[in-house]
């Protein structure tokens, strides 16, 4: 089927046509009527986030706590003295005795030095050299006597008179410096000390560590190591069992045991190093003192441990910041994060729905919140009177709170953006409950992801829809979460802890929604939420309305489920809410059930009840059931978006029948005629769906005055009715683009054509009799076909 163009289209709207102005929507001087300083404040999003901030501030703050009394030791303590306040104290005793063991447990370090050998030899090659040179030539008394003082000053070495003449005749033989250095290097490699009498780190019971540079370190025992004494002996041993002369084995002992020196030497530095940092790895021992814990009851002496107690919990409640300093940095936290959030949705959404939404999220997180204390509260009331071990531990009863009714809530009522941002903020709250619980921020936050994910899976038109989210979606994935977390900590702990959690992670997917469930009509109610449930309710045709509509004004029902079906299929087709659409579209002319004879579309054979009323009066008749049908919409509590597709669907068009038949009945010079009169009282639509919904009302109605609705004069018709709309002004505040328009058209030519379509004759039967020619029939007035012939097709009804 062929589209429809607009190449025609006039963009200028005729002189001499102005919308009809509100009443009292102007003043005297044409300007706009003030708004009250207390309006502006209500209607202010800073207003609800002040207050919602000091409500979620000091919920989330602690309050002080009095200082416990200070008994006197011995003392009998006349009233019970109890906790004021869960606290969390460092034992600072078990804590210092731990790290002493730690240090305790370090090996003195150390370091066997290298270079020390390599000296040693460079001193032992310089002292054959030395003596080599000066008994070169010849050999008296007085160069020996300076010899051996000159060996002493350089190289603190006393040579016997006996073992320097050896060495003379040997003229210091390089054998006998070679085998020196060997036998040096043999003592030295393992690692020399100076004494075993000198250690004072406890070297001899508990060992040490020795670093080697190229071997790295090693622990060792003291006896595994040689002293410079020890050493002397080791050479003196290595010396008797080599193969040589008894003169070159005497040379060898003196000289070996004067160039054998410490090459193992304390590290200090190292060794502190060591210790500080097992001091640091010890983790700083704490103790939980429960609130409520009796530390003296009444009647009892007071001892030295009970003393102690109390000035611990005395210390740890003074060092505590005071409550007003936690309450303004939460203050200004959560101010900052709600700023975020109203900004956030202004970029999503227009002012009006941001606004809504953000009311909506300030109270879901203070009930939320409410709902998380009481639900800490209950948690410590079960753990203490459960029997089984299972139920014992309050920690484990968190994961069954329902931290995702909210997200289901947003879900469900708004859009997946929307409950995105709650989301994240409510992890926050719920981070900062728990004192910066990272783990329960996570466990929130991907739950309400799998919200999210859970209400859009299952779809919004039934109200159990977030009970089968928390069910399948969010208690799995509850478990999958806690796992995870105990995975990273690297530890299952109990069984029964374990498997508790697990339980407990099902029990919230349920109860959050269950919660959600409970909540849903009245978030729906106070905050005007049109949902997919509600508009099936709505929709129903067994509906005592639409019954009562079908018997007194049969016309305007068949009417309604025409622009019905046109409407919802154009809804589709442009991506609005089709349900929407539909249902508004199905109430649109519930007005016309108080007085159903004046419209032509449920006349029968009465006489034309327009007949003896003045044009102007039928006019107030007509208009009048759009005023008729929003009150009946506010009897039948129907949501405000209804109310005002119901009021905004003629906009304030005019009646063009009875304009027209007036200036025909008066005389023009006698009486001016003005439009205003004639015009419906509007608003003009403010929402596609409610333009939708004119649209095919018009179209519909239209429709009706063709005698052949072929697709071509559909297609005119349609362009049309589209033109007078845009050229009056009526399509200016729903923001609908050219685009859309055409697609429109185009819905709206298929589903028209398609309930117009002709079928094929019946062999055998002529149920169409043709009659003579005669004079054409004036038409009956009515609100849809109201234009006298050869006027321009009025779409108004």
């Amino acid at each position: 089927m062929n589209g429809i163009s607009f190449k025609d289209l006039d963009l200028f709207k005729k002189s001499g046509r102005h919308p009809k102005k509100a009443k009292n929507n102007t003043t005297p001087n044409n300007q706009e009527p003030k708004v009250s300083i207390w309006k502006k404040i209500t209607r202010s999003p800073f207003l609800y986030m002040f207050f919602g901030v000091i409500i979620l501030s000091y919920s989330l703050s602690y309050l002080p706590s009095t200082s416990l009394p200070l008994p006197n030791i011995e003392e009998i303590a006349d009233s019970d003295i109890v906790a004021p306040v869960d606290l969390t104290i460092e034992d600072k005793e078990t804590t210092e005795k731990r790290r002493s063991e730690a240090v305790e447990r370090i090996l003195p370090v150390y370091r066997l030095d290298q270079n020390t050998f390599i000296a040693t030899e460079e001193k032992i090659r310089e002292f054959f050299q030395f003596g080599r040179i000066t008994f070169k030539e010849r050999t008296t008394s007085k160069i020996q006597e300076d010899f051996q003082k000159d060996v002493s000053d350089n190289y603190d070495i006393t040579i016997l008179p006996r073992n320097l003449n050896s060495l003379i005749k040997s003229k210091f033989s390089a054998s006998l410096e070679d085998n020196l250095i060997n036998l040096v290097g043999k003592i030295s490699k393992n690692g020399i000390i100076a004494s075993k009498k000198l250690f004072i780190h406890e070297e001899d019971t508990k060992g040490l560590t020795l670093i080697r540079a190229q071997e790295g370190e090693k622990a060792i025992k003291v006896p595994d190591l040689m002293d410079i004494t020890e050493s002397k002996q080791a050479l003196s041993q290595e010396i008797n069992n080599l193969d040589i002369s008894q003169s070159e084995k005497s040379v060898l002992i003196n000289l070996s045991h004067a160039f054998i020196t410490q090459n193992i030497r304390y590290d200090a530095l190292e060794t502190q190093k060591r210790q500080d940092q097992a001091r640091s790895n010890v983790e700083i021992v704490f103790y939980t003192i429960k609130k409520g814990k009796v530390i003296i009851r009444r009647g009892d002496e007071v001892s030295a441990e009970a003393l102690k107690e109390i000035n611990l919990i005395n210390q740890n409640l003074q060092a505590k910041p005071s409550w007003l300093t936690n309450f303004t940095g939460t203050f200004i936290l959560f101010a900052l994060i709600l700023l975020t959030s109203w900004y956030y949705l202004k970029s999503l959404h227009d002012h009006r729905r941001a606004f809504r939404y953000f009311k909506m999220q300030v109270l879901v997180l203070l009930l939320s919140l409410l709902f998380y204390k009481l639900s800490l509260f209950l948690a410590g009331t079960f753990s203490e009177s459960a029997g089984l071990p299972l139920f014992q531990t309050a920690e484990s009863y968190q994961y069954a709170f329902p931290f995702q009714m909210g997200a289901l809530l947003f879900a469900f009522l708004t859009t997946s953006p929307v409950a995105l941002i709650y989301v994240v903020i409510n992890s926050l709250v719920i981070g900062y409950l728990f004192n910066a619980g990272f783990y329960m921020m996570v466990f929130s936050l991907v739950g309400g992801f799998a919200a999210i994910y859970g209400i859009k899976y299952y779809g919004k038109q039934k109200r159990t829809t977030p009970f089968q989210a928390g069910l399948f979606i969010i208690a799995p994935i509850n478990i999958l979460v806690i796992i995870a977390t105990h995975l990273i900590r690297e530890k299952l702990g109990p069984v029964e802890i374990f498997t508790s959690e697990l339980l407990m992670g099902v029990v919230g997917g349920l109860f959050s929604a269950a919660m959600a469930i409970l909540f849903l009509p009245v978030f729906e109610s106070i905050f005007a939420f049109v949902t997919q449930s509600r508009l099936l309710e709505l929709s129903n045709s067994d509906l005592s309305i639409f019954k009562k509509m079908a018997l007194k004004a049969p016309g305007s029902y068949h009417h309604s489920l025409i622009v019905a079906s046109v409407a919802e299929e154009a809804a589709k087709e442009i991506g609005l809410d089709s349900m929407l659409v539909k249902t508004g579209a199905l109430y649109h002319d519930i007005g016309k059930i108080k007085r159903p004879e004046y419209f032509i579309e449920n006349l029968t054979r009465n006489a034309d009840m327009h007949k003896d009323l003045k044009p102007s009066m039928s006019t107030l008749v007509i208009i009048n059931h759009v005023k008729n049908g929003v009150e009946l919409a506010r009897k039948l509590k129907l949501p405000k978006r209804i109310r005002d597709m119901i009021e905004q669907h003629h906009g304030n068009s005019l009646v063009r029948y009875f304009f027209e038949k007036a200036k025909e009945k008066y005389d023009p010079e006698m009486q001016k005629i003005g439009e205003e009169s004639y015009r419906y009282p509007g608003p003009i639509p403010k929402s596609k769906e409610a333009a939708l919904v004119m649209l095919a009302d018009s179209i519909e109605a239209a429709s009706r005055s063709l005698k052949t609705p072929s697709e071509s004069n559909l297609k005119r018709l349609i362009t049309k009715v589209f033109t007078v709309h845009m050229q009056d002004g009526q399509l200016d505040d729903c923001n609908f683009s050219l685009k859309e328009l055409r697609a429109i058209a185009s819905s709206f030519l298929t589903t028209m054509d398609t309930i117009y379509h002709p079928r094929v004759e019946y062999p055998g039967f002529d149920f169409e009799v043709k009659k003579a020619k005669q004079p054409k029939k004036t038409k009956k007035p009515n609100d849809r076909n109201n234009k006298p012939p050869k006027q321009v097709l009025d779409p108004s009804k």
